[in-house]
């Protein structure tokens, strides 16, 4: 997940099995000694910016996905094993052709709020996400649902969805084409269901407060919650959930801590349960702190790259337009990044990207890790990158190019990258000149939406562990294409993936996936940086964390102090 903005178009995505291999629970072994005054307290979490929504149909952030995965809930939810299993459904089943969905949902379910919640909340949630007037950007999830194209383009109401209610507990859906991980997707939170008296009474302000969210999940906000400005707020545990039994704790704290620094000094005051050291300084520092702390690895599902902005449009100057649309200067600027230095001074515990699909998340049928299987040669060349820089400008009749390079405020990595790309990539490519912008979170996301900027710096975090979760960004009609770039070879390797026949042969897609990748590639239509990993320290007392590197990244129903 985690940014881009709705097009007015769309073209079909098929995305394949899922190979959940990203997902681990994250129960820490400390001793069995508690003290008092930990035993029984609520958790002490932070995120590291604000969130943003708590609209499950607009939401396209980790962070405001995190609250809104906690106090809300579809069909099935990701366990901590990896698998979908039913949550408010209590079955899902598949016909024989994988075409039609049978969907019966618990009996007795309720809103928050004590309202009967049924399958026309299912329906009215979908049909809301599909409908362009919406402008929900995660709606391509739906894209294999019958007539969910012809809705998204405008060429079909959004009540010729195929989405039916059968009964107050049964749904039964239709898709173009088999999609063998649906029931994963029911846990994505553009499928969850929504109470349309409640959203309508609200209308544009639905999800700008937790007073104006209704919730059917294991938490609610306690009090007025989250304002839409503070940062610090309480889950506690919602009474009408229909397995409060299972909810661990009755209370969770959060609070927003904008810098890794401060983070680990409230870690240390007993104040945070979990820091994250994702800098050098940091987990050097503090990897050797044992007291009442546990190191842990969070493997993310998760790839930073640089996009460039080749629409022609919304750049910081007409050189830099037209310098960006050159396939020889972008090919140059993919050459002349140092992913291992950027790797090892900005990051701990990271790796070098070699594609856009990270490694980790998904495997062929051979086992073979698929980023290792459709890995691109992204290699630091100070020379032919120079070579292809003069080339670039001699073909764009320039001698001298400004690039701005745009990327967060809130992140010291981000900041510390940005610093090294501003002083190696002008060293290694005479005539460049590169200027910083760095921008609060949302403003770079604004940006990147509205194509304003030459070169943006974006992470993308998986919603399920399959290669199109991020070879699907690009594809035409996509939202999330802030480059605005054309790849035809790209796009024909991912319209085979997501068409009979390779759409149910793992190998012919995952075939069509490495084409895909090596498209991007020769076109050097982004430029991959590095696959995330962050360690952390963790209060060895709080068990029963869920991480999962795809989808709903922390899932606080069975974490507790012990």
């Amino acid at each position: 997940m985690k940014e881009g903005n709705f097009m007015k178009t769309w073209k079909k995505v098929g995305l394949g099995t899922v190979t959940i291999a990203s997902v681990a629970l994250l129960a820490a072994c400390g001793s069995s000694s508690s003290s008092s005054s930990e035993k029984g307290r609520a958790p002490q979490l932070a995120i590291p910016t604000d969130i943003s929504t708590l609209d499950s149909t607009m939401a396209t952030d980790t962070y405001s996905n995190i609250f809104i995965g906690n106090t809300e809930e579809g069909a099935t939810r990701v366990a901590a094993n990896g698998k979908a299993e039913p949550a408010l459904a209590e079955s899902v089943e598949s016909s024989s052709d994988g075409l039609t969905y049978t969907i019966k949902l618990r009996s007795g379910l309720k809103w928050s709020n004590g309202d009967a919640l049924t399958a026309k909340d299912f329906v009215y949630a979908w049909q809301r996400a599909v409908n362009p007037a919406t402008g929900s950007q995660y709606a391509y999830l739906l894209a294999n649902i019958k007539g969910a194209n012809e809705i998204m383009a405008g060429k079909a109401a959004p009540s010729t969805l195929g989405v039916e209610k059968v009964s107050d507990t049964e749904l039964k859906v239709t898709l173009t084409q088999p999609t063998p991980y649906f029931e994963y997707l029911l846990a994505e939170s553009v499928y969850y269901p929504l109470n349309q008296t409640f959203v309508e009474k609200y209308g544009k302000s639905y999800g700008t407060s937790s007073e104006k969210t209704l919730y059917s999940g294991p938490f609610v906000f306690k009090g007025k919650g989250w304002t839409g400005t503070n940062e610090s707020f309480e889950l506690v545990k919602n009474d009408n959930y229909y397995d409060k039994k299972n909810v661990k704790s009755d209370e969770i704290s959060y609070q927003v801590v904008k810098k890794p620094e401060t983070a680990v000094q409230l870690f240390k005051q007993g104040k945070l349960d979990q820091a994250s050291l994702g800098t050098p300084d940091l987990y050097n520092a503090n990897k050797g702190y044992t007291k009442n702390a546990k190191l842990v690895d969070l493997k993310e599902a998760t790839t930073d790259y640089i996009q460039y902005n080749q629409t022609g449009k919304g750049t910081s100057s007409a050189v830099a337009a037209k310098a960006l649309q050159n396939k020889n200067i972008r090919t140059a600027l993919n050459l002349a990044t140092d992913r291992a230095t950027i790797v090892a001074q900005t990051t701990a515990g990271s790796k070098v990207a070699t594609g856009l699909t990270p490694a980790g998340m998904a495997r062929t049928s051979d086992g073979t890790d698929f980023a290792e299987y459709a890995k691109q040669p992204y290699t630091y060349d100070a020379t032919k990158a120079k070579e292809y820089w003069e080339k670039g400008l001699k073909e764009i009749g320039e001698t001298k190019v400004t690039l701005t390079y745009e990327t967060d405020a809130d992140s010291v990595t981000a900041k510390q990258m940005a610093d090294f790309l501003q002083t190696s990539l002008s060293k290694a490519l005479p005539g460049l000149t590169i200027n910083e912008k760095i921008v609060p979170f949302q403003q770079r996301l604004k940006d990147s939406q509205n194509h304003q900027f030459d070169m943006v710096n974006t992470l993308w975090g998986g919603d399920y562990a399959e290669p199109s979760t991020f070879l699907a960004l690009f594809t035409e009609g996509s939202g999330y294409n802030d480059g605005g770039f054309v790849n035809k070879a790209y796009q024909a390797a991912m319209t085979k993936a997501s068409t009979l026949p390779n759409v149910t042969n793992d190998d012919a897609r995952n075939a069509d996936y490495k084409d895909a990748e090596q498209a991007l590639y020769d076109e050097a239509s982004i430029n991959p940086i590095y696959f995330r990993t962050t360690p952390a320290l963790r209060n060895p007392n709080m068990v029963g964390l869920a991480f999962h590197g795809t989808g709903l990244s922390y899932d606080l129903k069975s974490v507790y102090i012990k």
